[in-house]
């Protein structure tokens, strides 16, 4: 039985499949890509190469390690929007409760706290020499309303329940 997410993920794929149609596999996506320099297995090329000839999301989970400095949106000569193609398999990726574990963390850690790494005492240190004010404190119940009104909650729940269920 086909469900309403089969059916949006479908949608939302097909529509990443015709963004990527255009693209002839030159390879300059990946000749600009920083992370590709230091990791050649992380190809940008390929997640658009999988979606157009197979219409499914490889399965790597290589779009997790853009940097998103848009080299590749830049350099492209067929105008692909390729950081945009792979931003939205991160949140096909999320829904699917397939996040890394890296990241599901970081999002709890904004869940719990309201910040993602803790501030460090050297750049309190240099603000106050500076004059400015200290940073406020975020406001935990201000992030849970947000996080249940876009949905980040089912996404950060689905994928906390992946984590323990591999462990």
């Amino acid at each position: 039985m086909t469900t309403v997410t089969d059916n949006a993920k479908k949608k939302q794929i097909d529509e990443l499949r015709e963004a990527a149609r255009p693209c002839f596999q030159c390879g300059i996506c990946a000749s600009s890509c920083p992370v590709f320099r230091v990791a050649p297995d992380v190809n940008p090329r390929l997640a658009v190469d999988s979606i157009v000839s197979t219409g499914q999301v490889a399965e790597q989970g290589n779009e997790w390690l853009c940097a998103y400095c848009l080299m590749c949106d830049q350099r492209c000569p067929m105008g692909i929007s390729l950081a945009d193609i792979l931003i939205k398999l991160k949140n096909i990726s999320s829904a699917e409760g397939k996040a890394p574990s890296s990241v599901v963390q970081a999002v709890e850690s904004l869940f719990t706290t309201g910040i993602i790494a803790l501030g460090s005492t050297g750049v309190d240190r240099k603000r106050s020499q500076l004059g400015l004010p200290e940073l406020p404190k975020p406001n935990p119940e201000h992030i849970e309303k947000l996080f249940r009104a876009t949905g980040a909650m089912e996404i950060l729940e689905k994928n906390l329940a992946k984590e323990g269920s591999a462990q």
